[in-house]
């Protein structure tokens, strides 16, 4: 192939690709005529149908478009949104040692059930009860010397400074020695609340230090979803509503409501909390289980509510087909209407409707305003 019939081919796309955009208006356009022509003709053919009609002529009106109905009336409605959540623990906590020791033994272990103030881990405390023993005999002879120095002082014999700091001296040994059995105390690590020892983070022999985690231990008596939600549907919830829960892991459904709703914006993704209270129901929830909320963002108690698929629009707007009773053979009427909000099948209708009209449900889309049709099951 040489240069010349290249630039030839190339040139040819491009003139090519430049008429098919043009030639797909042109189809447009062609295809928005014929539908106006048909919409036109099936006008006309109505209206010759009726006024032959009129001057006798019944065969013409053998082969009626055949609908179905439906009666209007007020209903509630209501739109729903799904929110991501996930399930939370009031009591699930991380326990750390609060005395720098050694790990003497582990009384429990992972999945074990425990009681409030039940014993979990030992630390080794031996310094500290060597500290108790010395301070108890200190403190032994410091009450023998404040005793003392007390009946030399109520039989005016000694100083008033000699009482006083006996007194001093067996009160100070006094907080010493509570000081010291406290932090004894705290060498015993026991459980703060019921719950289940979810993680051992520690292991015999090992120093444990303040503020290290050691043990997580988990109630599921105190479980609650929390969710965030977009600050646009600000207004739209309230406490007390009622939300349905998905748990997709287990394909497991509740019905619960909304306890609490937040008050701050989280600046960093524009969103509010909610939190839905859930019952404690044993093995059925795990903190962070992820769930999905169903919560109504719209509610209406009367609303005109029609099916979706009836609503049919052209240039002018939307609408729909009002049966008539006709003088031998029931007729549609154009019924212009205003939607508002639609959820799943069905669309809330603000304006253009009346309770109790029958709107054509089957059959509607072939035809036009005026027609006669036959009613059927």
């Amino acid at each position: 192939m040489n240069f010349k019939n290249l630039v030839i081919i190339i040139l040819s796309l491009l003139i090519f690709s430049c008429e098919q955009p043009e030639e797909v208006e042109a189809k447009k356009k062609e295809l928005t005529e014929a539908k106006e022509q048909l919409f036109t003709l099936k006008s006309n053919i109505s209206k010759l149908e009726r006024e032959l009609i009129e001057l006798g002529v019944e065969e013409v009106n053998t082969n009626l478009t055949l609908v179905s109905t439906i009666t209007i009336n007020q209903k509630p409605f209501s739109h729903h949104v799904d929110v991501r959540g996930s399930v939370k623990s009031r009591n699930n906590v991380l326990i750390s040692a609060e005395t720098p020791a050694a790990v003497k033994d582990v009384l429990v272990k992972e999945g074990q059930q425990v009681k409030k103030g039940q014993l979990l881990i030992t630390q080794d405390g031996e310094v500290l009860k060597r500290s108790i023993k010395e301070l108890q005999s200190s403190l032994e002879l410091a009450t023998t010397m404040y005793e003392r120095q007390q009946k030399l002082w109520e039989q005016n014999i000694g100083t008033e400074v000699q009482y006083l700091e006996m007194k001093n001296r067996k009160e100070s040994l006094e907080l010493k020695l509570a000081t010291t059995r406290s932090q004894l105390n705290k060498t015993r690590i026991r459980a703060p609340f019921n719950g289940v020892v979810d993680m051992i983070n520690v292991r015999v022999g090992e120093m444990a230090q303040p503020g290290m985690p050691i043990i997580r231990l988990v109630s599921m008596s105190k479980m609650y979803i929390m969710a965030d939600v977009s600050e646009s549907f600000i207004g739209k919830f309230r406490k007390g509503q009622k939300v349905k829960v998905y748990f997709p892991s287990t394909d497991y459904t509740i019905h619960s409501t909304i306890s609490s709703i937040g008050q701050v914006i989280n600046p960093n993704n524009r969103t509010f909390s909610i939190e839905i209270s859930i019952p404690a129901n044993g093995s059925k929830f795990k903190p962070n289980m992820i769930t999905v909320l169903t919560l109504a963002d719209y509610v209406n108690k009367k609303a005109m509510v029609i099916p979706t698929k009836i609503i049919q629009s052209d240039r002018m707007g939307k609408y729909v087909y009002k049966l008539e009773q006709g003088e031998s053979t029931p007729t549609v009427k154009r019924l212009d209407v205003v939607p508002g909000i639609t959820y799943g099948i069905e669309t809330e209708i603000k304006s253009g409707l009346e309770e109790g009209e029958i709107l054509i449900l089957k059959g509607g889309f072939e035809l036009t305003d005026g027609a006669e049709v036959k009613v059927v099951q």
